[in-house]
């Protein structure tokens, strides 16, 4: 049947052929329809003609024309080294072009066996051509990076807030010679690792100080940058005059209970111009001029927004038209006036480079076998450095966010754009790789926020339309994933919790990716599951960082804090409160089989001991501390769905960095995990213990 030229059913068969979910499932189990509204907006967010059944029509027979021409896939996913057959239509010379260099060729009719080595290479048959992703079978295990064994004590690690950490000398935020401070103290301790929040760089005009919208996550936060660091500060007499004359405001910044983002934004580009000049008059520059090169224009890219930026503000999109193209002429006629300003930037990410680098090597020589726990997060800001750099690999008109659940009644909006699959797909997935080099150039292990989005994810128009869930090339962006954390020497765990697609984890786990086991939500029923009992892929934790402390949810305050902050009404806090009882109660049951109670002890305050003993025995790979948790900490780093109503991003640590290792609550924490021989608790556990209660 037809209607006006064009079939009945070709928006619903657009939508599908693209990777839109026709149906979806609420986390309650009710069934979602995404409807014609929400198909053209996602549609055009991609680029694809759909606004009427015509072009619908149009759009749908221009893609089966241009998939019936081809004589080879558009991507072919291997097993590195294992012989495949590579599927030809036509008798025909073809050729595998190796990203390390040289070629593989031969004739055939049908398939081609070939075994190529790791890498990305090109697969050229006539005149057509495809990627080749030749992955290993699945990334870095604990085990490969680390001396385990079942009989030893299970590895753990540690995770808190860079910009939290709290020291004399630095300037009201968290840097990176704190970084490595405090990994030297916790590897002392026995921690293999230290997680920290995502670093990557939020933009120079840019006034928020969340970590989770950066505007570029193949550069780094030059805020962390600690000024006497830079090479050169020592002589750079303006540089101490500086730091000289705000010596009141830095000290002021070191007392607060909150980072003082604005004294350290006042004060320390100050520095770094100051330093910058002395760094150029010196003309030892070569190691800088020979990295910046080597980086190539991904770096320029970046400079030359930052440059730009601070003419014309943070949104690429509201910037004169010409210079809203990359490539433009305008934007090599600003490059050249301004090469200096652009050649600032550039330096400030050598600076960071180097920095977390040695933060690095200081967690290493610590005695932290994984070292630093680099957060990668799932997007970034739609007027950012990432998609001025590569506009078509980025959806446009759409954000990223999360359908409603129990925790956000209303679903969510994240302010974040989504790759552009088709696009990203004829770009070789270059961005997606430059992104996964940058966080793993200096990590040991990585984080991957809402790994759910290797699978699809939630768009929300900005039209209004309701959302709807676009399916991602899952099989390719994982066997990316496998080679560079292969070639990094990098362990990778996939943030798993939320709405999560049947067999995901399944897939995640084959692919040597470790999920997330956090104590909170581990169930069954009213019932909390034995730690033990997590499967070994996977990280454990009490909770992340926008959830609750052990202390926090122990007395509710996180219900408390969504009532103040309007999330939830009076009733529905009353409700989640008694519910919170009942969690106490399933846990300190949990907590009494395992032997792990004393007798006495104040049920008001939680067992922070105890539950730290509990997660000691997790059948997880790994297991992570929250320093909110070692240090006996109430409030939570980050509240969802809030922005200015509560202090996120903005919590900071009572102990000085140089301390962490001897602060008492956490030498006791240590003594746990060093100690604990299998993931099974002894039941002389409760005699041992000697402070249960914190």
């Amino acid at each position: 049947m037809t209607r006006g030229g064009a079939t009945e059913d070709s928006l619903q068969r657009l939508a599908e052929a693209i990777g839109i979910l026709p149906r979806w499932h609420h986390l309650s189990g009710a069934e979602q329809t995404t409807g014609p509204e929400t198909q053209r907006a996602l549609l055009a967010a991609m680029g694809f003609a759909a606004a009427s059944d015509t072009e619908a029509a149009e759009t749908l027979q221009a893609l089966a024309a241009e998939t019936a021409a081809r004589r080879i896939p558009r991507e072919i996913v291997v097993e590195a080294d294992a012989e495949t057959a590579f599927p030809l239509t036509d008798v025909t010379d073809w050729r595998l072009e190796l990203e390390q260099g040289g070629t593989l060729s031969g004739t055939a009719a049908e398939t081609a066996t070939i075994a190529p080595p790791a890498g990305l290479h090109r697969l050229v048959a006539g005149d057509q051509s495809c990627l080749v992703i030749a992955a290993p079978k699945h990334a870095p295990a604990v085990s490969d990076l680390l001396s385990t064994t079942d009989e030893g004590p299970r590895p753990w690690g540690v995770t808190g807030a860079l910009y939290g950490l709290r020291s004399d000398r630095n300037l009201g935020v968290g840097d990176y010679r704190d970084l490595g401070d405090a990994c030297r103290g916790l590897g002392t301790c026995g921690a293999q690792f230290f997680g920290i929040n995502p670093i990557h760089a939020s933009g120079v005009m840019n006034d928020d100080v969340s970590p989770y919208a950066p505007t570029c996550r193949t550069a780094l936060e030059p805020r962390h940058i600690a000024v006497d660091c830079v090479p050169g500060f020592a002589d750079c007499k303006e540089a101490q005059r500086l730091l000289h004359d705000n010596a009141a405001d830095v000290v002021a910044a070191g007392k607060g209970d909150e980072v003082a983002y604005a004294i350290q934004e006042r004060i320390q580009p100050q520095i770094l111009r100051a330093l910058f000049k002395t760094f150029n008059d010196t003309g030892r520059t070569a190691d800088f001029d020979a990295w910046r090169q080597a980086r190539g224009p991904a770096l320029e890219r970046f400079a030359r927004f930052e440059a730009i930026s601070q003419c014309h503000g943070a949104d690429w999109r509201r910037w004169p038209q010409d210079l809203q193209a990359v490539g433009s002429a305008a934007v090599e006629n600003f490059a050249g006036e301004h090469a200096a300003e652009i050649r600032y930037h550039a330096w400030l990410q050598w600076l960071a480079e180097n920095q977390v680098g040695n933060a690095q090597t200081a967690a290493r020589q610590a005695g932290m076998g994984l070292g630093l726990y680099l957060d990668l997060a799932v997007g970034v800001r739609p007027g950012s450095a990432d998609t001025w750099a590569d506009p078509d690999c980025f959806a446009k008109g759409v954000s990223l966010g999360a359908p409603p659940d129990g925790f956000n009644p209303q679903g969510q909006v994240w302010n974040l754009s989504p790759f552009n699959t088709p696009a990203l797909r004829k770009a070789g997935y270059r961005p997606f790789i430059e992104t996964l080099r940058g966080v793993m150039r200096h990590a040991g292990i990585i984080r991957i926020d809402h790994i759910l989005g290797i699978n699809r994810g939630f768009w929300v128009p900005e039209n209004g339309a309701p959302g709807g869930y676009v399916t991602y090339p899952m099989e390719s962006l994982l066997a990316l994933v496998k080679l560079e954390a292969a070639r990094a020497g990098c362990i990778v765990v996939g943030e798993d919790l939320g709405s999560v697609p049947e067999g995901l984890r399944g897939w995640l786990a084959k692919a040597g990716l470790l999920g997330c086991a956090v104590l909170q939500f581990e169930k069954e029923g009213d019932r909390f599951r034995d730690p033990c009992a997590y499967a070994p892929s996977t990280l454990a934790s009490f909770g992340t960082h926008d959830m609750p402390t052990m202390r926090g949810w122990w007395r509710g305050s996180d219900t408390n804090l969504r009532r103040d902050t309007g999330q939830i009404s009076d009733e529905a806090q009353a409700r989640a409160q008694q519910e919170r009882s009942g969690e106490r109660a399933a846990l300190l049951r949990l907590l009494e089989d395992k032997g792990l109670l004393a007798e006495g002890g104040a049920l008001e305050e939680a067992p922070v001991t105890a539950l730290h003993r509990l997660l000691a025995g997790a059948g997880s790979d790994l297991v992570a501390v929250q320093l909110d948790d070692a240090l006996g900490n109430l409030e939570q780093q980050n509240l969802p769905g809030t922005v200015s109503e509560y202090p996120n991003w903005r919590r900071r640590y009572r102990i000085k960095v140089e301390n962490l290792g001897q602060e008492p609550g956490f030498a006791a924490i240590a003594e746990i995990f060093n100690a604990a021989a299998s993931a099974d608790a002894t039941d002389t556990a409760a005699e041992k213990e000697k402070q249960p209660w914190m």
